[in-house]
């Protein structure tokens, strides 16, 4: 039984190590990709470890198997290419004439892989203390693979979540190897000499439970520190991928989103990923499809969401039945309909075109390529003739006022704003002329460049005078509020004329933009776009490429063959598919604010999993109806919960009334009664009230003299201590 449980694990052990081994090739693939195939390279490691394996067996001494290992692969590669040349004479064509290249390269990477696996496999395997230096030459490894990631730039994985999980694997493998490792070396420095006795039947899955019980408590303090530790990672990942996403979009959980905070990046990438589909009836419009609005504005952050009163003006997310979401009556707008069919961005996400009045979710089809479809219709300002006549700053009420003309106090803004609106005393004229001030005198650029001062703003203004999307709309909102202009920024995508097919318009991901929305009064908040069309030298970004007319195409005839079930979801009772989906959207909020207050959640989980463990296992024998023995047994266990906590654990072997005299001897805690009256429960003919009594004295000495003996923190800590968590006393 025990060379069984022994021989079971080093197989484990094995297995988690090649694991490890492949994590490391896969990703090696992944950086020097198209070079390397990822299914190459994990292959290579499999035959690796089977090769050192073997040669273990075999008890090769070293020598012979280094130089076989290094014959193995070019004897491999001798067999593939005679097994091509058969390919070749069976079928001709330039695919079999293509196979000797292809395989040569990934061989020359491959040969580096299995060096590696074969080496560290072999060796662990003939000295088992090896393993303890491979895996912080595999740490070595992953610092060096990731390396290229530094400064949060992902190009691994299409989503930092992937990303995080997938490091949480491996981490956490390592972390088991050099447990079992470990565990491995502790029974062989510990076994005797002499002839073990045959132990019972019952005995050997109480040895194995004990012997898994470091492995758990070291999973119970490891777990957390590592959740925290890839949160963090996630949480550096998404900030960065802000500045991927045009310093708009960020990662959500799944997909990808709009930032709720705009901050001033120094450079900037964007990808041309088809993030949705619209559908306008009429003739081809430049459309602003509004995501979110920023009214909140900190010097040292940027312009955020103030969720009262901006979620009022633009809900975040599109509602389960139509919904209306009121129409302010602000005059010279035109009703506007529009189709959206989102294909990457969060599902839960409410674009639309400026002043969204009404949303209309719409039933998918199945085997639809869309995660969402939804109708809007919306209050549009299709003409700015109404708003150039205006000429009298608009009445606000005071508060609203204050909130909309914060500009954080910067005199050089304002200095510049009364500098270019001097000698304007129209409303809608300083407002025009600080707008085409930016586009005329300022270029369009993803790298704006880093400010030696830190203030992104001042260095785009004064210095460097280009920036992308976001600075453009910083600098008019701020320069209008400085001189008593309510205005604010708004996030979504630009969608050109230029762009329209049969009604349809392609957004993807790179149309990512932000915009400004000043104050009219009556006429409701104004869009205006600063940012120049002119690119700064140097800048070989192109801002609207022609669709993807292919894909386009494809996502089009989808949606028109299936035009007749685009209808409205009601707001009668769900079927089981659209509970099912209302159910996992309502998962994807949990686990996004999940993420977003991640330093409150972590603890709490954490804390609740202790509770678990700890007391969960003796809270139905004391808090509901139970017979006396389960709830004087259920007590005695929390009883040694207590004093593990604190670092006393019964040894192996050793009785509970050995354990208990020993804990008296050595801490002066009255336990060897409480233990007693335990033995009492659990094997005496009759356990009465009268004995459940006395069991009860007994515990209140045993606490008296716990709390005598153990101070107040050491006692909160012992709760919280992962470690030593007891099984329960049999």
């Amino acid at each position: 039984m025990r060379l069984a449980s022994e021989q079971g694990n080093r197989t484990t052990l094995l297995a988690l190590r090649s694991l490890a081994l492949a994590w490391l090739a896969v990703h090696a693939a992944l950086l020097l990709r198209p070079l390397a195939s990822v299914g190459f390279q994990a292959g290579t490691v499999a035959a690796a470890v089977l090769a050192a394996f073997a040669m273990e067996r075999a008890r090769l001494r070293l020598l012979p198997a280094l130089l076989a290992a290094a014959a193995l692969p070019f004897v491999a590669r001798g067999v593939a290419f005679l097994v091509f040349q058969l390919v070749q004479r069976a079928a001709d064509g330039p695919g079999a004439d293509l196979l000797p290249l292809l395989f040569d390269r990934d061989f020359v990477p491959g040969l580096a892989v299995w060096a590696v696996a074969w080496l560290f496999t072999f060796l662990a395997q003939r000295r088992p203390g090896f393993v303890f230096v491979e895996t912080g030459l595999t740490a070595l490894i992953l610092v060096g693979l990731l390396w290229g990631q530094a400064h949060y730039r992902l190009t691994l994985y299409p989503h930092p979540s992937l990303f995080a999980l997938s490091l949480g694997v491996f981490i956490f493998d390592e972390i088991a190897v050099l447990l079992l490792a470990r565990a491995a070396e502790s029974r062989a420095e510990n076994t005797p000499v002499v002839p073990i006795p045959a132990l019972s039947a019952g005995s050997v899955p109480r040895q194995r439970r004990a012997a898994s019980r470091p492995l758990l408590s070291f999973a119970l303090a490891a777990l957390p520190l590592l959740l925290v530790f890839l949160f963090f990672l996630l949480a550096r990942y998404r900030e960065s991928g802000t500045a991927a996403g045009g310093g708009l979009t960020k990662p959500t959980l799944f997909r990808f989103d709009f930032s709720q905070l705009v901050r001033l990046e120094s450079e900037i990438s964007t990808t041309d990923d088809t993030v949705l589909l619209l559908r306008v009836d009429g003739e081809a419009e430049t459309w602003l499809l509004r995501r979110f609005v920023l009214s909140g504005y900190d010097p040292r952050q940027g312009f955020f969401i103030d969720r009262g009163r901006d979620f009022a003006e633009h809900p975040q997310t599109i509602p389960d039945a139509p919904a209306d979401l009121g129409d302010p009556g602000w005059r010279d707008r035109e009703t506007v309909e529009q189709e959206y069919f989102f294909l990457s961005i969060d599902p839960g996400s409410l674009v639309a075109v400026n002043q969204p009045v009404r949303v209309m979710p719409l039933k998918n089809w199945k085997g639809s390529p869309f995660l969402r479809i939804y109708r809007a219709t919306s209050a549009a300002v299709r003409s700015d003739e109404a708003a150039a006549r205006i000429q009298d700053a608009p009445a606000m009420e005071p508060g609203a006022f204050a909130w909309y003309t914060r500009y954080g106090g910067d005199e050089r803004i304002r200095e510049l704003a009364i500098e270019v609106t001097g000698g304007l005393a129209g409303y809608a004229e300083r407002v025009r002329a600080i707008e085409e001030w930016l586009r005329g005198n300022y270029l369009y650029s993803l790298h704006p460049g880093v400010a030696a001062d830190g203030n992104q703003l001042h260095h785009f203004l004064f210095e460097s005078r280009k920036g992308y999307c976001s600075y453009f709309a910083f600098a008019m909102a701020l320069m209008c509020r400085s001189v008593g202009i309510p205005a604010r920024v708004a996030v979504g995508f630009l969608v050109p004329r230029e762009t329209e097919v049969l009604n349809f318009y392609e957004v993807r991901a790179f149309q990512a933009h932000a915009w400004v929305e000043v104050w009219f009064g009556d006429l409701g908040w104004i869009e205006f776009d600063p940012t120049s069309q002119e690119l700064a030298p140097g800048e070989d970004f192109t801002p609207f490429l022609g669709p993807d007319l292919d894909e386009l195409a494809r996502l089009i005839r989808q949606v028109l063959e299936h035009q007749d079930a685009l209808e409205e979801e009601q707001a009668g009772p769900p079927t089981p598919s659209e509970t099912l989906s209302r159910l996992a959207a309502g998962a994807v909020r949990i686990l996004s604010a999940a993420v977003r207050w991640w330093f409150v959640v972590l603890p709490a989980g954490y804390l609740l999993l202790l509770a678990g463990l700890k007391l969960g296992p003796s809270l139905p024998s004391i808090l509901l109806p139970r017979p006396q023995r389960s709830r004087a047994k259920a007590l005695y266990r929390l009883a040694l919960v207590l004093l593990a906590g604190v670092g006393a654990v019964r040894r192996g072997g050793e009785s509970h009334l050995e354990f208990a005299r020993r804990i008296l001897a050595d801490r002066g805690i009255a336990l060897p009664d409480l233990a007693a009256r335990y033995l009492d429960a659990e094997f005496a003919h009759d356990f009465d009230a009268g004995d459940l009594a006395t069991f009860l004295e007994a515990r209140s000495t045993f606490h008296r003299s716990f709390r005598q003996r153990v101070r107040l923190p050491s006692r909160v800590l012992g709760l919280l201590n992962p470690f030593g968590v007891p099984a329960v006393p049999r």
